[in-house]
């Protein structure tokens, strides 16, 4: 096997959750050029400088339709023996590579025009995505996948930056909870934790231990909902805006994650970090943060279109976003109850 492309041009979340693919084709293929093409350049840095990968391409936006064709005709120079795709909404990218690039053997999740695939499995959204490709790869591979790793690569000059900031912030490491609230623009802003249940939450975990310290972190997409949490009460960090290998950083030396269903919360995972994610319009089953540290609260309430995500309903509901502002603090409580972080005393001076 000489050369393999990997294709996963969604999210960061979708990204992260596609690592341990990369990390399986390393190890089965060791000596293989892997190329992994990904959707912006957010996407991009997650892995770069990462040894699963030999060279990250950002592909192209869908329109013009030009540009997208004469993409899909240059990757001929790859000569890629395989294929892996690891979107899965409609067959367009197989179908690319298969008339355009010239891919023969293309492996994913196909959920229409199965015979576009060589290889492909059912999508089933009561497994989770990181497990289904997996068992996709098998197919093809035909060699049972070990235990999924996630290797996020941070560079040496980035990291002592984002230490540096949390000594500012009078933050140890371990000793810390990090809250994410929001979740991008766009659709992502439906899965976002209302503020008054974010800031009922931090009230309830230092209630629980007065010495927690919590931070709020928000990204370049949620730098509108950061006016709302100003001035941060006492025992509360805001960290805004910072790089998306600092954010690593952060995220690693907290003992607790609570967030939306977002990246933040399979970045934190895949550090090893426990979890709790706010879930409404999506499938929390299917695309959790990964791991048995990761929990997830819901709405109690039996809405019917939930989850509504990746349907025609998407946008439009009928139900004022009941399954995420109906959440009651109690809830989020009721998992912090037999949570890691508490029960071994996070934010506790030693």
């Amino acid at each position: 096997m000489k050369s393999i492309g990997v294709f996963q041009s969604w999210g960061i979340g979708d990204l992260l959750m596609t690592v341990p693919v990369l990390s399986e084709l390393r190890r089965v293929f060791p000596k293989a050029r892997i190329v992994l093409f990904v959707g912006g350049s957010a996407q991009s840095e997650l892995l770069a400088g990462s040894p699963l990968v030999d060279e990250i391409v950002m592909a192209p936006p869908s329109k013009p339709r030009r540009n997208l064709v004469k993409f899909f005709w240059s990757l001929r120079r790859y000569r890629f023996d395989a294929v892996y795709v690891g979107t899965r909404i409609t067959p367009k990218v197989a179908a690319r590579l298969r008339f355009i690039s010239g891919v023969r053997t293309i492996v994913g999740d196909g959920a229409q025009r199965s015979w576009l695939y060589r290889h492909h499995n059912r999508i089933d959204p009561t497994v989770h995505r990181v497990d289904r490709m997996l068992e996709t790869l098998a197919l093809w591979t035909g060699q049972t996948p070990k235990q999924p790793v996630f290797n996020l690569p941070v560079d040496a000059d980035t990291r002592r930056r984002a230490e540096s900031l949390l000594e500012s912030e009078n933050l140890a490491a371990n000793r810390f909870v990090v809250i994410h609230p929001g979740s991008g623009r766009g659709a992502g802003i439906q899965k976002r934790i209302p503020v008054h249940f974010a800031k009922s939450t931090i009230a309830a975990l230092r209630a629980i231990n007065p010495e927690m310290r919590c931070v709020l972190l928000f990204g370049p997409d949620d730098q509108d909902m950061l006016r709302q949490f100003m001035p941060p009460e006492p025992g509360v960090s805001i960290i805004s805006n910072i790089s998306l290998n600092e954010t690593k950083v952060v995220l690693s030396r907290a003992c607790g994650f609570i967030g939306s269903d977002s990246a933040l919360g399979h970045i934190a995972a895949a550090y090893g970090v426990p979890t709790i994610t706010i879930a409404g319009p999506t499938n929390p089953d299917e695309t959790r943060p990964y791991g048995d540290r990761a929990r997830v609260v819901r709405s109690h309430e039996d809405l019917p279109c939930r989850p509504c995500w990746f349907t025609p309903l998407h946008g439009r509901c009928p139900y004022q976003l009941r399954c995420m502002t109906q959440i009651r603090p109690e809830q989020i409580m009721e998992a912090v109850a037999a949570w890691q972080p508490v029960a071994s005393g996070c934010g506790r001076s030693r």
